[in-house]
């Protein structure tokens, strides 16, 4: 589970995929497409597969899971300044999809 704190959103998805080595074996068997789109037109692609995270430029078929937020929100999901109880309630994320793959995602922060 991360604990670092990231000044950017760049950093955290610079991180991401190294944040899955602890708890590979958790995440072993899981699959699933994820697109994390900011408000501000930037899309992060994220393919979980067996376990292991990789950062497409494109993804081959539309996400399992979508996330939109303002770019602001989802670094202060990502630092644990606002909790994603709260940011649903409060409109701060949309999610679509399949919300238990989210789930396994948010396991890695």
């Amino acid at each position: 589970m991360a604990s670092e704190r990231y000044a950017t959103l760049d950093e955290f998805v610079a991180a991401l995929p190294s944040l899955t080595a602890p708890i590979e074996e958790k995440l072993k068997g899981q699959s699933g497409l994820f697109a994390l789109r900011t408000r501000q037109g930037r899309v992060v692609n994220i393919r979980l597969d067996d376990g292991r995270v990789t950062l497409p430029e494109t993804l081959d078929r539309d996400p399992d899971c979508s996330l939109e937020a303002d770019e602001k929100d989802l670094l202060a999901l990502v630092n644990r300044e606002l909790s994603p109880a709260k940011a649903l309630l409060f409109g701060k994320v949309r999610v679509r999809g399949n919300k238990a793959l989210l789930l396994k995602l948010a396991a890695l922060v």
